[in-house]
Parts: C-alpha cells; sequence; structure tokens
C-alpha cells in the first residue's frame, strides 16, 4: 500500500496567512458594505439577492452530496492489501446512468426556469403597474458617467439622481469603448456598448447615496470610474430638477469668484459646460458634446478638445474626479493643479493647453487655480427663477473680458482654431460675408443668433448670447473688429 507523502510546506503558516484573506472575502458579502449585493435597496437587486442565494442553497447541496459520496467511496473502497482484485465494475447500468443524467437536467431545470424569468423581467421594459416612468440616458466615457434626462431637459455627470419609489427607464450607451453599468444595491450590471443602446429599469425603494462603477474593464482608469445613485424624495428630486435650470448668480465684480470665471472660462469653458439651465441649453450641450467628441477623434494625439462632464451648478454635488474623493476646496484644488495624482489617465490633463508643462501640472499660480475652485464651488442654484436667464450688469463692460468669460473657450484671439475659427481680422472678414450687412450688423447678429451665420467646416454649436445685455453685446462687436 502506498502511503501519501507529507507536504512540502509547514501547514500552519499557510492556514495563517489564508485566514486573513478569507476573513476578507468574507467581509465584501457583508450587507452593509458600499457595493455589497446583500444589502439591498430596491426590487430588483431583492429579487437577484434572492435567485442568487437560491442557487447558491441548491450549489452547496450539491457540493456536500458529491464531496461526501467522493470521501465515502474513497475510505469505503480504498485499497486494503496489496491484492490486485478490481471492485465490482458498474459499467452498463442503466438505472445508475439514467439517475445521474436525469438528476443534473432537474437541477438545470430549477436554475434555469428563475433566471430566465428574471432576465425577461428587466429586459421587457418597466413594468405597467409600477407608475410613472422617469426616462434616462446614461452615457459611458473614458472615465465618467453622463446622465441625461430628455423629458426635463438636464444634463450632469457622475451623479444620477432618481425619486424614490418610482421606475426608472435606463438607455445605455457609450461615446467610446465597451463600459458596464452597475449600482450593486439597486440592480445588476448591464454592459454600455458603442452604437448598440441597451435598457435596463431601477427603481430605489429608500432614501440614500449609493455607489455605482464600471463593471468592464475599459483602460487605464477603469478601476477609477465610479458615480453614486442619490435616491431622494419627490420633493427633494423636483426641487433638484427646478434648480438645474436656475442659473447662478453672477459674481461680484472684482471678487474671488469673478477672477475664477475668466479662468475656467480661459482654459476649461472649451470642454466643460457650466450653464446648461436655459431654455435649449440642453439640445446645444448635447451637440457640443458630440463636437468636442468628433474634434477629438480626428486628432487624438493633437486635439485641443475633449468630451468632459458638464459643470452645470457642480456646487451641489457631493464628489470630484467621477466619485473618487470628496468634493470641497482642498480636494478640488488638488485636482486642477494635478489631476493625475487623483485619477491617473485623465484627457483632460493630456489635452488642455494650461497643462502643457514639464511636470504636466497646472500653469497656472496656487492664488489663480484657487480661485478658480471657488469659482466651481459657487455654482448653485442663484435667486432667479428657474429658466431664467440673468443678465449680466450694466456699467463699464471690458471688451476683452467678455470675450475671455464667453467666448474664448471656443475662439483664439489670433488665427488659430480651437472649437471654432480664430478670431483674427474677423472686423475685415465681416462686412463681406453677407451682402447688404456691413461688420457690426453680421458679428451683433452672429451674436444675437448663432444659427444664422454658420461656417462651412465648423458644427453649429455656438449659444446663443441672450444672458449678454445690449451694451455688452455691442462692447464685445467693438473689441472684435480691433483683433488684426
Amino acid at each position: 500500500m502506498h502511503r501519501v507523502s507529507k507536504l512540502s510546506f509547514p501547514s500552519r503558516p499557510a492556514l495563517l496567512l489564508l485566514a486573513p484573506l478569507a476573513i476578507a472575502l468574507l467581509a465584501a458579502c457583508t450587507p452593509d458594505n458600499n457595493q455589497s449585493t446583500f444589502g439591498t435597496a430596491g426590487p430588483i437587486a431583492r429579487d437577484q439577492a434572492d435567485l442568487f442565494i437560491f442557487i447558491f442553497w441548491i450549489a452547496a447541496v450539491v457540493f456536500v452530496l458529491v464531496e461526501g459520496a467522493v470521501i465515502y467511496i474513497a475510505i469505503r473502497y480504498r485499497r486494503r492489501s496489496d491484492s490486485d482484485k478490481l471492485p465490482y465494475q458498474t459499467h452498463g447500468n442503466n438505472k445508475l446512468e439514467i439517475t445521474w443524467t436525469i438528476i443534473p437536467i432537474l437541477i438545470l431545470a430549477a436554475v434555469a426556469v428563475p433566471t430566465l424569468t428574471g432576465i425577461w423581467e428587466q429586459q421587457n421594459g418597466v413594468p405597467q403597474d409600477q407608475g410613472e416612468v422617469l426616462n434616462v440616458e446614461a452615457i459611458g466615457h473614458q472615465w465618467w458617467f453622463e446622465f441625461r434626462y430628455p423629458g426635463q431637459e438636464v444634463v450632469t455627470a457622475n451623479e444620477l439622481r432618481i425619486p424614490v419609489g418610482r421606475p426608472v427607464a435606463l438607455k445605455l450607451t457609450s461615446q467610446d469603448v465597451i463600459h458596464s453599468f452597475w449600482v450593486p444595491k439597486i440592480a445588476g450590471k448591464v454592459d454600455m456598448v458603442p452604437l448598440n443602446d441597451n435598457f435596463m429599469w431601477i427603481l430605489g425603494d429608500e432614501v440614500g447615496t449609493f455607489y455605482g462603477q464600471c463593471a468592464e474593464f475599459c483602460g487605464l482608469a477603469h478601476a477609477m470610474m465610479r458615480f453614486r445613485v442619490v435616491v431622494q424624495s419627490e420633493e427633494d428630486f423636483q426641487a433638484w430638477i427646478d434648480g438645474m435650470h436656475t442659473a447662478a448668480d453672477p459674481p461680484v465684480a472684482g471678487s474671488r469668484e469673478a477672477a475664477g470665471q475668466t479662468l475656467f472660462a480661459q482654459n476649461c469653458a472649451s470642454c466643460h459646460t457650466v450653464d446648461s439651465t436655459a431654455p435649449g441649453s440642453y439640445a446645444r450641450e448635447i451637440n457640443s458634446q458630440e463636437a468636442r467628441w468628433n474634434g477629438w477623434i480626428s486628432d487624438i494625439e493633437n486635439a485641443a478638445i475633449v468630451s468632459a462632464p458638464n459643470l452645470t451648478n457642480f456646487g451641489t454635488r457631493s464628489t470630484l474626479g467621477a466619485g473618487l474623493r470628496d468634493l470641497n476646496q482642498q480636494s478640488l484644488e488638488e485636482w486642477i493643479i494635478d489631476p493625475s495624482s487623483i485619477k491617473i489617465g485623465t484627457r483632460m490633463q493630456k489635452h488642455a493647453a494650461m497643462y502643457n508643462t514639464p511636470d504636466g501640472t497646472a500653469n497656472l499660480s496656487s492664488s489663480e487655480i484657487s480661485d478658480i475652485a471657488t469659482y466651481l464651488l459657487s455654482l448653485k442654484p442663484g435667486s432667479g427663477a428657474a429658466g431664467v436667464v440673468i443678465e449680466q450688469s450694466e456699467g463699464d463692460v471690458d471688451g476683452a473680458a467678455l470675450f475671455a468669460t464667453n467666448c474664448s473657450a471656443c475662439h483664439s484671439t489670433g488665427a488659430d482654431k480651437i472649437v471654432g475659427p480664430g478670431m483674427a481680422g474677423i472686423g475685415d472678414i465681416a462686412g463681406s460675408r453677407v451682402a447688404g450687412l456691413d461688420a457690426d450688423q453680421y458679428l451683433e447678429q452672429s451674436l444675437r443668433d448663432p444659427g444664422a451665420f454658420i461656417v462651412d467646416g465648423y458644427p453649429p454649436v455656438m449659444p446663443g448670447w441672450s444672458q449678454l445685455s445690449d451694451e455688452s453685446i455691442d462692447t464685445l462687436v467693438t473689441y472684435l473688429k480691433t483683433l488684426k
């Protein structure tokens, strides 16, 4: 009889190493864990958890029976002497073969029926008895999530807000590579595939904030592509919708917020929108994102623009960098200085001109960075009514400042193209663009109605300047004619 040799490594140290690992793995199963699938907060997640537990216990019973049989057979029929006598052969036993063929079929059927039923119910859309449906489009980007509310004309990023007890129909897609939408406590994973829309529905049945994550490897910062689902009361949700249509109050002249607004316009506004509150701004933002994407994909290495999160009412958010940090002055300043210190691989740092420095950090002073952060944190619903545009103050209006705040994100004062054409010599060109219009008339009409004259080769994404007073428009026209 052959004896089994002892293990080549001591068993006690191995157990001491495996014990903490087992505890860590079991800790991930606790319902209180932020991304545990066992602490459910919605009917879909609850059904999926119940299905998992049902399948788990079937698998556990199968495991015990099979392993028990293996152990029993190993002991009961172990070799007891040096005899070469073969045990009784059961090959060709029809009863046994039929039995162990039918049993797995029955087990698979028991697992398949509730699994397929659950998949069908999820893919078949929101049940008609669930009440009024909220429609949301979720778009995956490398490496952040964009959320659009077409019925409410709201667009935001990285924080999905939904009313408690109300079904949400999600249309899932991706702008670049395959991502996966996953909020463990509310619903399971569904892929976000470019050029192929997927659909799911969710419902949060308790107020709170729940963690979401991309669950499909999508590149360098995949593990840092997170988001939050904020489940609110119906009243709070409607208040948030109204707030997203309410413009922030204009900064006070000479304040840090005003300085930050100018710096933001000069360095950040070609990729980030901060004013999607007025009527028509929803469609304009979608067009702008498409133009940014086309601009980036046409020259991936050298593009000056890239799709980026909408920052409207950014100061009301709770997180930064797609859920990586709590949003506050310090974390925002650290992000602006060096985004890669928080989230490696950001396209912002690769393409924004302000990071074209030897060490890749922002080419701004600490006070300028602080001013930008102060301005962004001030972006909250202002004192005006929802959907009402707040005009800038009358008085001494500086044309250069107006251009920096409103135009420099897409237009240079030279001949360089950013999103739109450079403005050098525009005063001379404008007078000959349209018969019967002089330079002043052409420029004024272009500002008041950007869709009136579209230059060939450029996308129609320029916003209307309804927030500018007549004096501001006149001053801006005068300034533009000075650019040579």
